[in-house]
């Protein structure tokens, strides 16, 4: 939960409590009611626009995500393997020699393999 996710419960909180207690204080005279409902309105524009906060933060990490995983494929693309279409394989697209025919990746490869190993003692 971000901060800005928490100040949204914490103002929905404190709207209610504040028309709660404005219920309450309306019992011995109407008009105590006003500014109970004034901070309760308070709040939840504040509650509003927290939210907003929120949903713009959200955005944002999705969208920082989404680019580091597409920055991610095309700095380091990997062969597709399963007798797919070189073609259709990034790696076998930016090889500097192409795959002989039939044109099928051939695969990951041992270099690639090794990326993914720890490296022994």
């Amino acid at each position: 939960m971000t901060s800005a996710e928490r100040t949204v419960a914490a103002c929905k909180a404190g709207a209610f409590l504040s028309a709660v207690v404005s219920g309450y204080s309306a019992t011995h005279h109407p008009l105590l009611i006003l500014p109970g409902l004034i901070a309760a309105g308070f709040l939840l524009w504040g509650a509003a626009s927290a939210r907003g906060a929120a949903s713009r933060q959200r955005v944002r990490r999705e969208r920082t995500a989404a680019a580091a995983a597409v920055d991610a494929r095309l700095l380091d693309p990997e062969h597709l393997g399963n007798k797919a279409n070189a073609e259709d394989c990034l790696a076998c697209c930016e090889a500097p020699i192409p795959p002989p025919y039939p044109f099928i990746c051939p695969g990951p490869t041992e270099a690639s393999d090794q990326h993914d190993q720890p490296s022994a003692p």
